[in-house]
């Protein structure tokens, strides 16, 4: 595939170019967004008003390199539907917006979500909550089950890289197959789904972030597509690997703009913290996202002096 007003370059091509080359690919991206959006950026913000639970509590057979199991002790811990029930009704009571239903996976890299689907439905019914679920790998049963509970919305993570999934993740007996059959589960489903692409998940380094989006335009009408970046995070086994480069992040939102001209894109709240945040963020913008998750003020000093209109959301970037 040619990207347009490129010449003859592929996207392939530009996903193995130098950073010092994509200018050219940035400024398209940019274009091809402010012909669908104008140039509006949405900041979200979900603090209390749009919290994380996890299903699983602080529990995950998975413990991938890159996470072994912390970014579940930054959720709400959940361990049965009548707590989660509990806690939304809540949250309800709290002014809140919505939450993400999340957890650790199984060993299959299935989050768990079957026995809380009664209190998911029960939710949805009796509250006006926007109901984000992060779903693990799905069958098409599981997908219209998830679907029949009224949910707004799947988060799937989409990795395209046989490599990542075996080393990073652990999961000797799945490839990229694993993720096409789950995508292609959810569209039979109907279910709006908001694929996710972790960039440098492979010790920081791109691999198959090119191919994640080729799997996601083969089979799905994304909601919204939101990118994210690896961090080296304390208590894993991947610690002391290198971050996610900003200009390979800003690469992979670009790509993702040619390849959804109409979509929205979201730069994800898990990405570096420190110093290269705002140059991450500020490349994403040129690059052609419109949804942004808390911004550094310098970011934001950025979009004034550019004249972008920024709307702001008490919700994560799903909503």
């Amino acid at each position: 595939m040619t990207s347009p007003n490129m010449g003859a370059k592929t996207l392939l091509d530009w996903f193995n170019a130098p950073e010092s080359h994509l200018d050219s690919l940035f400024s398209q991206a940019r274009i091809l967004t402010d012909e669908a959006f104008n140039r509006q950026i949405s900041v979200f913000r979900p603090g209390s008003h749009f919290p994380s639970v996890s299903i699983t509590g602080t529990r995950c057979q998975l413990y991938c390199q890159h996470c072994a199991g912390r970014f579940l002790h930054q959720m709400h811990a959940i361990n049965n539907p009548p707590e989660l029930t509990s806690f939304c009704h809540n949250l309800v009571q709290q002014n809140g917006v919505g939450c993400l239903i999340s957890g650790g996976c199984d060993d299959t890299g299935v989050v768990p979500l079957e026995p809380f689907l009664p209190a998911i439905t029960e939710i949805k019914q009796s509250t006006s909550l926007y109901l984000n679920v992060h779903t693990g790998f799905l069958t098409e049963t599981q997908a219209n089950n998830l679907n029949q509970t009224g949910i707004d919305c799947a988060s799937v993570d989409v990795v395209g890289d046989d490599s990542t999934i075996h080393t990073v993740y652990g999961l000797q007996h799945r490839t990229t197959a694993d993720y096409l059959s789950t995508l292609q589960a959810l569209d039979t489903s109907g279910l709006p789904t908001a694929p996710h692409i972790c960039v440098g998940l492979l010790n920081g380094k791109l691999a198959g972030e090119l191919k994640a989006l080729q799997l996601i335009k083969s089979t799905i009408k994304p909601k919204l597509l939101v990118i994210i970046a690896f961090m080296p995070t304390k208590g894993t086994p991947m610690v002391d690997s290198p971050p996610a480069q900003p200009f390979d992040v800003a690469r992979i939102c670009a790509l993702a703009r040619l390849l959804f001209p109409q979509t929205e894109i979201a730069l994800g709240c898990m990405r570096p913290r420190g110093g290269i945040r705002h140059q991450m963020e500020k490349l994403a913008i040129e690059a052609g996202i419109t949804r942004l998750v808390q911004p550094t003020n310098a970011t934001l000093q950025y979009l004034e002096k550019n004249e972008y209109t920024v709307n702001t959301q008490q919700a994560c970037c799903v909503y």
